[in-house]
């Protein structure tokens, strides 16, 4: 095979005058191709190439053409393979179609015959081609617009996501509820290519030895759930996902069965011999020390090493506050696609609240928290108001002892109130102090400790530019000296 060379067919026929003629037509039709006796040396050029289609013999020396395909579909499956033969091997054509050939010509063909065959293969390559291509941006997307945030916790899990998806291996997802457990068990099914395949979600606390059956009890439909409750879970999964939620309430019998299975990783239930891809990948979640479990007698050794193989760990939103302003942003941008309207924005004052809340229900009660929120909000800036009480009343308090929760609470009155009036007064001092009804000493101190003295530079220069009388300042008044260094300011 010449260096450097590309073809777009791949052919192979031991009769070289026919393997010349095939390569011919296909080059009088500007499609790109290559061909040859050997079909070792056919399988080593498709490895290199990466063809559209190939062409081969059904019958020839050493390796024939259904053995060849096998070979082929092992390594490429979507590759279109396209059978030459003689009506004397019709029917082994036949059943290699039916094994996964594309199609096949008879011995003679025409010209035409053969080129529209090889066209339709090309066809299919490109449709191929495209529809993964459209899978690749659907997983994207969904990890995209499921797993957002700035944190560094939620890189690595996109990371690691990303990296195990496309293989078998056991998951074991561990978090509080509400953090995205299920979430990411789909995610890993979708970016997994898996996702035209049936995703069968279990709650193990509800699991029978009967679910886990060597046979089956109920015909089960496509994309089959939980709803037949008598069906085998892992034949209902067969060839997708099977998620395992809430590992740890596993009754001790179907533990011991569940390993049984597992360890049996190239046989069907009934134990016979089956294509590893048939298996499900089972993903398992938890929300509590697994390990402990273990440690403490009340789980298995050898299901847990079976289950933990990759470990994904979710913290707790109120570990990764940083992710919160990024889910507000997906939450309501997915919110106004589905109302076809202009996304919500949210105050300051709202994701200061956001921000402080401690979330026990984690990304779920946020979510829940958001659409109480748009649902009840006047205008589309979200407020405080628009929060659920528990939110907007327990903040930052919660685990406080009385002191510290009243200090923070009247820190922020404090602040809130001083911004206030500092902002009616526009700046001045004195007109602030009679106002409030303290003394300009305290006013000082006051202000200074909630590093305001920029606010009163900022709100006098904001009505000086609008063209507003300013009051005459107090020679006393401190904050008003020629310089504007009100970081100079003592009491």
């Amino acid at each position: 095979m010449p260096e450097g060379q590309s073809a777009r067919v791949v052919l192979v026929d031991d009769e070289p005058d026919l393997l010349e003629s095939c390569v011919r037509i296909l080059e009088d039709e500007e499609i790109p191709c290559i061909g040859s006796t050997d079909p070792l040396e056919a399988l080593r050029m498709i490895r290199v190439l990466r063809p559209e289609a190939v062409v081969t013999d059904f019958k020839m020396p050493g390796m024939n053409g259904v053995e060849l395909l096998a070979a082929i579909k092992e390594e490429f499956p979507e590759l279109p393979v396209i059978m030459i033969s003689a009506f004397a091997t019709i029917e082994g054509v036949v059943e290699a179609v039916k094994s996964g050939a594309f199609d096949y010509v008879t011995k003679p063909f025409s010209p035409d015959q053969f080129v529209i065959t090889v066209r339709r293969a090309l066809e299919k390559s490109r449709l191929v081609k495209e529809n993964d291509m459209l899978r690749r941006k659907v997983r994207e997307e969904f990890l995209r617009r499921n797993f957002v945030g700035r944190s560094r916790a939620m890189a690595q899990i996109t990371q690691v996501i990303t990296k195990v998806a496309p293989s078998r291996t056991c998951v074991m997802i561990q978090g509080e509820t509400g953090v995205g457990k299920r979430t990411a068990a789909m995610a890993i099914h979708v970016h997994g290519g898996r996702d035209g395949a049936p995703f069968v979600a279990v709650d193990c606390a509800e699991l029978t030895k009967e679910q886990l059956a060597a046979r089956p009890q109920a015909q089960h439909p496509e994309n089959a759930g939980l709803e037949e409750g008598s069906e085998n879970l892992f034949l209902a999964a067969k060839g997708g996902t099977l998620y395992m939620d809430g590992v740890d309430r596993l009754a001790p019998q179907i533990q011991a069965k569940l390993a049984r299975i597992l360890q049996k990783k190239d046989t069907d239930l009934s134990g016979k011999a089956e294509p590893a891809l048939l298996r499900p990948r089972v993903i398992c979640s938890t929300d509590v020390d697994l390990k402990g479990m273990v440690n403490e007698g009340k789980f298995r050794q050898d299901l847990y090493f079976l289950l933990n193989v990759v470990h994904i760990p979710i913290p707790p939103l109120r570990e990764r506050p940083e992710d919160i302003p990024a889910l507000c942003e997906s939450f309501f941008a997915e919110l106004a696609r589905r109302e076809g309207a202009e996304p919500k924005t949210a105050s300051l004052d709202f994701m200061e609240k956001l921000a402080v809340y401690h979330w026990p229900g984690n990304a779920r009660e946020l979510m829940g928290a958001l659409e109480t929120a748009a649902a009840g909000a006047s205008g589309n800036e979200l407020t405080s108001a628009d929060l659920p009480d528990n939110i907007r009343r327990q903040g930052s308090m919660r685990g406080m002892t009385y002191k510290r929760a009243r200090e923070a609470w009247l820190g922020k009155f404090e602040k809130d109130f001083l911004e206030n009036l500092l902002y009616t007064c526009k700046g001045n001092i004195t007109q602030a102090s009679e106002t409030a009804g303290i003394a300009r000493m305290s006013l000082y101190r006051m202000i200074k400790r909630n590093n305001l003295a920029g606010l009163v530079s900022l709100e006098r220069e904001a009505e000086k530019a609008k063209g507003g009388a300013w009051p005459d300042p107090d020679e006393n008044d401190e904050m008003d000296n020629d310089e504007g260094n009100h970081d100079s300011i003592e009491p």
